[in-house]
């Protein structure tokens, strides 16, 4: 069988591009990989749901792609997870291609107590190197999680039936004599005025001291014994929220500051104090966890020590004040009586010269 030429020679132009075209691939292929291996390592971090709920379990998903000669080590439970809590780690075995390209990878399941609208969270992956010794630190891209306040259809109930109001109708026709003696009135509402106010130009000051002590005591008195009697009754989360909100309007009265709208992690920035700010988490941990043990007793005493000693403070800076005032007072009428003895003195000299 005779092969004709111009068959021949376009088979054979045929095979030359069909060559060149499978080279061409292959050598892409390998640029493609040498490129891989020169941006190496490549770290991923993101959580595996769409929304954040206080106290829930929410994973977190690292993936680390390295060559195959590298010694990879996750962050354990002694690492700084905040504003989340570690509760455990699951770590996948190591994945390793022909090109000796590795993939490791972890999930972490935390949780959250804050209150903060958005949380953020970034975690690192340790690289050791075995030649130098030292230990490397590659950290994911910052990953942003929305919380999400869930309410129950029963939560909304209770509240509807402890906030619902009666409302009572009074027609009974009341009677309203129509002659008044206004000029009579009028000069009994003047007296009354002017001896109101010749009253508190000599006795306000001391009145008005000697109230705001009065009432800052009777309130301080009035909280201990409604906190104590709360303590007896930490059963539920609702019970300790009630706790929590008392203790925060009788700071907000002392500091006189809005402590009923600031979160727990607010409070703690504000105050800068650390043991507050522990004793706050724990008690948010019952609220929206439901843990309620010892812990949570003993950060509401604390809490109660916390609001003795702002109030033994304030009550005593209401007595330095009212000190203050009463030394300026009487260095007044001292300076008055000086004054008046000079002129006096003055007047004697000038008559006894004439």
């Amino acid at each position: 069988m005779k092969i004709n030429k111009k068959h021949f020679s376009f088979l054979l132009f045929l095979f030359f591009l069909i060559g060149n075209f499978i080279f061409g691939i292959s050598l892409s292929f390998a640029q493609d990989t040498n490129n891989k291996k020169d941006k190496l390592p490549i770290i991923s971090g993101s959580f595996s749901k769409d929304s954040l709920k206080v106290g829930k379990h929410i994973p977190f998903k690292i993936i680390f792609t390295h060559k195959y000669n590298k010694e990879v080590i996750f962050a354990d439970s002694s690492y700084n997870f905040e504003p989340f809590e570690w509760i455990k780690t699951e770590a996948f075995p190591t994945q390793t291609n022909s090109k000796g390209i590795a993939i490791d990878s972890a999930i972490y399941w935390l949780r959250s107590f804050e209150l903060d609208t958005i949380q953020n969270l970034k975690l690192p992956v340790f690289v050791l190197d075995q030649k130098t010794g030292d230990t490397l630190k590659y950290f994911t891209e910052i990953s942003t999680k929305e919380t999400e306040f869930v309410l129950s259809k029963a939560d909304l109930q209770n509240m509807l039936q402890k906030d619902s109001i009666t409302f009572y109708q009074n027609t009974t026709f009341l009677n309203i004599p129509r002659f008044i003696n206004y000029p009579l009135y009028g000069l009994i509402l003047i007296g009354l005025i002017v001896l109101i106010i010749l009253f508190f130009v000599f006795f306000g000051e001391s009145i008005r001291r000697g109230y705001r002590l009065k009432r800052l005591q009777r309130q301080h008195e009035k909280f201990i014994q409604e906190y104590a009697s709360q303590l007896q009754q930490i059963e539920n989360p609702e019970a300790t929220d009630h706790t929590l909100g008392m203790w925060k309007a009788y700071i907000e009265k002392l500091k006189n500051e809005p402590f009923t709208t600031y979160t727990s992690s607010e409070i703690s920035r504000l105050t800068k104090n650390e043991s507050l700010g522990q004793n706050l988490k724990v008690i948010d941990r019952a609220i929206y966890g439901g843990e309620i043990d010892a812990n949570t007793e003993l950060a509401l005493q604390n809490l109660k020590n916390y609001a003795i000693n702002i109030f033994e403070k304030r009550l005593a800076e209401l007595r330095v004040i009212s000190e203050n005032e009463l030394k300026k007072k009487s260095k007044r009428k001292k300076s008055s009586v000086v004054k008046a003895r000079r002129k006096t003195n003055k007047k004697i000299n000038n008559k006894e010269n004439v």
